[in-house]
């Protein structure tokens, strides 16, 4: 994503070429535009941005005193302007000058939105790092000879000379035993992402930091029982048709990734009907069950409706890229939408209303016994790997997530556990607000509608788990069953060419630079293995590959915008 890159200057060893470097290694595409390189000698700043939002220019400067640059976007500029008195032209504005007339960062638990800031109190001689309250729009820090650091992406710091990156053994331990990197941590030793809902808080003074958190997911109380799920019902429905009118300019144009799920359907059909034109765009290869869903929602709501066919041939084209642009944290094989990101798009809409973890958090699919683990879940998972997919997406349009609306989800934790397993309360919401969209259209999940009995839903997800099953047998007799079903046919493409040439090019490589740090041995057998059909390791092979990747982008700056 673009975003925002700096640093302090103590001994005066840096200049504006150093950030305009950094700035010129965020910037995916060539129509970007760029800030000022903003520099009083003390802190150095600057901006690169899609050019959808007004933010105004940036830094957004208050009395010569207030420095601010921001990345992102509020949802309730009305109703800060109206608790805080104060009359604002963008959301930079508003910040800064919020945060003159309190001297105090306790508003921004009062912000609906995601954003990353960074505000410079020139007189005070301190520099403040902020994220919104979840933590989405990220901002990485690291304190580089006693100089503070930071940037929205991790490669920004590949251009800060006195940068040295080092992996982080755990970083590569937890991304190939989970999948992903957990809570704060990047590849590199000594760089982190600054957390949810805080302040980082430098002096430029003695080169001393402190985090201050001004949220936290424990504020959540629990709903007081007994509660009556009639109106429970009907208050998530409310908020959540709020949260996506939020979420919608009339003056912009938007788009819906619609999926065979739940989520986006529910986004799509709460939509306000009057606005006009509406796209929706579906990927997958042709005949899955996420084209066939999406064509009977269309038959309700018309927009224009936009079909990426993912295939053997065209899969593996731009996730070389997709590795750069999510900085090696996200395994290229999840990056299931990246050709309709970068071709189709920025074509028809600059907005993407995304059904972001919808189903995961307010349909229980992230629930446990205790409701707190729930939240880590949030914050790892959720956070960690699912956003990464986002950061794709921000590379072209601005992406935005209703179901994060704080009024929802602070309703929706705090609902009992119970009431939110198996979609519960999630089903009930949906088929009492949009029964046209939910009552007879299949949910792609079980394969049949979710207005159907518990019984019915159990046999069609048995049914599927046979299938799978069987398909997974039919590699002992070195068969690869056809899967049009699911939206993608991974373990198949990747021992066809272009992919299996590739594969074995960069793992088995005598140069290859992940034996550093795993066994090569385990991933040459993996890779024997699946190409014999004697077991599916395309996970564990997309893993390993996206890893080399990103050794190769660091190190020698290869494979970063260009395909196989």
């Amino acid at each position: 994503m673009p975003g925002l890159v700096g640093f302090t200057n103590k001994n005066g060893r840096y200049n504006k070429n150093v950030l305009a470097k950094m700035r010129g290694i965020l910037k995916h595409f060539d129509d970007y535009f760029d800030e000022e390189l903003y520099s009083d000698k003390k802190v150095y700043a600057s901006r690169t941005h899609l050019g959808i939002l007004n933010q105004g220019k940036q830094p957004y400067s208050l009395k010569n005193r207030f420095f601010t640059w921001m990345e992102g976007e509020f949802y309730n500029q009305k109703e800060l302007e109206s608790k805080y008195d104060m009359d604002s032209t963008t959301d930079i504005e508003l910040l800064t000058n919020v945060y003159n007339s309190t001297r105090s960062f306790e508003f921004l638990k009062d912000i609906d939105g995601f954003f990353v800031s960074v505000l410079y109190d020139k007189k005070e001689k301190c520099v403040f790092l902020i994220t919104d309250r979840y933590g989405l729009k990220h901002l990485y820090w690291g304190i580089i000879n006693n100089n503070l650091v930071w940037s929205s992406e991790v490669k920004g710091f590949l251009e800060h000379i006195d940068f040295d990156p080092k992996i982080d053994d755990q970083a590569v331990s937890e991304f190939f035993n989970i999948g992903y990197i957990l809570k704060n941590r990047t590849w590199f030793e000594n760089l982190e992402l600054v957390p949810p809902a805080s302040i980082l808080i430098f002096s430029l003074t003695n080169s001393t930091f402190k985090i201050k958190q001004y949220w936290s997911w424990y504020e959540i109380k629990p709903l007081k029982r007994p509660i009556d799920e009639r109106e429970l019902v009907e208050e998530l429905g409310r908020l959540f048709k709020d949260a996506v009118r939020m979420h919608v300019n009339r003056n912009e144009r938007i788009g819906i990734p619609l999926s065979g799920g739940l989520d986006s359907r529910a986004i799509l059909a709460a939509v306000p009907k009057d606005y006009d034109p509406l796209h929706t765009i579906t990927f997958g290869q042709k005949k899955c069950a996420d084209i066939k869903i999406a064509g009977k929602v269309l038959k309700i709501r018309n927009a224009f409706h936009h079909i990426d066919a993912i295939s053997n041939d065209n899969w593996l084209n731009s996730r070389c890229q997709g590795v750069w642009i999510t900085d090696g944290q996200l395994a290229l094989l999840h990056m299931h939408a990246i050709n309709s990101i970068f071709i189709t798009f920025r074509n028809y809409f600059e907005v993407v209303l995304n059904g972001f973890l919808g189903d995961a958090v307010l349909g229980g699919g992230y629930t446990y016994e205790d409701r707190w683990p729930l939240v880590e879940t949030i914050s790892n998972r959720g956070r960690r790997f699912v956003n990464e997919g986002t950061r794709l997406i921000e590379t072209k349009v601005v992406n935005r997530n209703p179901f994060f609306n704080n009024n929802l989800m602070e309703l929706t934790l705090s609902i009992p556990e119970s009431l939110l397993r198996d979609k519960y309360i999630y089903k009930r919401m949906l088929l009492q607000l949009f029964p046209r969209y939910f009552n007879a259209i299949p949910y792609q999940g079980t394969g049949c509608p979710i207005s159907c009995s518990p019984i019915i839903e159990d046999l069609n997800v048995l049914k599927n788990r046979i299938i799978a099953k069987v398909k997974r047998e039919s590699l002992r007799v070195k068969f690869d069953m056809k899967n049009l079903r699911d939206y993608t046919n991974y373990p198949l493409w990747i021992r066809m060419e272009p992919a299996k040439s590739f594969f074995r090019k960069m793992l088995l490589s005598k140069k290859a630079l992940y034996t550093e740090y795993i066994d090569k041995n385990i991933i040459r057998g993996y890779l024997d293995y699946h190409m014999a059909r004697k077991a599916n390791y395309h996970n564990e092979l997309c893993q390993a590959l996206t890893f080399e990747l990103w050794l190769n982008q660091v190190f020698y700056r290869k494979y970063c915008n260009h395909s196989t």
